[in-house]
């Protein structure tokens, strides 16, 4: 599942070139572009719109200029498992994917890209919502590799969005703006 700006697709392998790294498994000097998805519109709501834990309040059209897309995949993945007993396997604990530096996410990130050149990507836990499972998938994936699947506006379910809001002890932010 991908949560992503109405105004763009959603196979987007980023940060756009001559970009920095923005992302948690973003290459860090842009040996690799990442897809970032969820197995469940909850995590992808929840690492899209709600990433940081300042987000807990916000606008509604800052959800609504967004969309959710399912994604299939026309051929298996191969995915480092960050997460469970992968965390052991490849020396790191869930702090991976949890604190606030990315550096070393990112190191290994590229670690494993380089190491590997059959892995597609890895698997790991929610920052925000440890029941959730995320991907940070490799530009080995081609986007031909991807079936976009139709799509759904968040301003179109707003009982859906709601719904997200109220599981995350999100809020909507109703105070006029500033001028």
């Amino acid at each position: 599942m991908r949560v992503h700006r109405k105004s763009h697709g959603p196979k987007f392998f980023g940060p756009p070139p001559g970009s920095p790294p923005a992302s948690r498994f973003d290459a860090p000097a842009g040996q690799f572009r990442a897809l970032y998805a969820a197995q469940r519109l909850e995590g992808a709501f929840v690492e899209t719109v709600l990433h940081r834990p300042a987000n807990r309040i916000v606008r509604r059209p800052f959800v609504d200029e967004r969309m959710w897309t399912p994604l299939r995949l026309k051929r298996p993945l191969v995915l480092a498992k960050i997460m469970d007993e992968g965390l052991l396997f490849h020396g790191v604990d869930a702090s991976i994917t949890a604190v606030d530096d990315y550096a070393p996410s990112r190191a290994l990130a590229l670690a494993l890209f380089e190491d590997y050149p059959r892995l597609d990507g890895l698997a790991y836990r929610s920052r925000h919502n440890n029941g959730e499972i995320c991907y940070a998938v490799f530009d080995r994936v081609l986007p031909t590799d991807l079936v976009e699947m139709t799509g759904q506006r968040f301003e179109d379910h707003p009982d859906r969005v709601d719904q997200l809001m109220r599981l995350h002890g999100a809020v909507f932010d109703t105070s006029a703006p500033i001028p």
